[in-house]
């Protein structure tokens, strides 16, 4: 079933106002609920912004702490290291297309890199418990990195979703009304 361009704008400004109402909380439980409209804006089967873009074409970019990892001493080894995304805090922001970013290293558990997309649907899929495949031993180590580090009580992962939530709110704001206009 084909829908109208006005249909997919009145569901963006939804999913924009449920973004908007939770990016600047940082419990974990508003983290979940971001997780859903983040989903359908940029990564279900037909993303919101990229079906308002298609015509429009505009130079979406996110950007992204640009700084390098640390670097690793050969004799330890880390069990999570966990890089800010928002470049806020970076000495060296960098803008991303949407894939590249969400390809964005931002998470390395046991060694294990994981992108803002991994903790993107680890959020939208395993904490929120959307489309959860019970057999999915995927998302396993990021439950246990989940548990694995606190910060002023939220974990390391609260941390980099909260980050990337920002990062994501920041850049569809400035693009909300070109994604609109007629």
């Amino acid at each position: 079933m084909e829908f109208s361009i006005t249909y997919y704008k009145n569901i963006f400004l939804q999913k924009f106002n449920e973004l908007e109402r939770y990016h600047l909380e940082s419990s974990n439980y508003s983290l979940i609920q971001a997780s859903n409209p983040v989903r359908f804006l940029l990564y279900d089967s037909q993303p919101l912004v990229d079906m308002l873009n298609k015509d429009k074409q505009l130079p979406i970019t996110y950007c992204v702490n640009g700084d390098e990892w640390h670097e690793k001493e050969s004799s330890l080894l880390p069990v999570i290291e966990w890089k800010e995304v928002n470049p806020g805090l970076s000495g060296n922001p960098v803008e991303l297309k949407k894939d590249a970013f969400l390809k964005f290293k931002c998470l390395y558990f046991l060694e294990n890199p994981y992108t803002v997309q991994d903790i993107l649907k680890f959020y939208a899929y395993v904490r929120g418990g959307i489309h959860l495949d019970k057999g999915e031993e995927k998302y396993q180590p990021l439950r246990e990195a989940f548990y694995a580090f606190q910060l002023n009580g939220l974990s390391s992962l609260d941390h980099s979703m909260r980050g990337i939530v920002q990062v994501i709110y920041t850049t569809l704001s400035k693009y909300k009304e070109a994604l609109l206009a007629d």
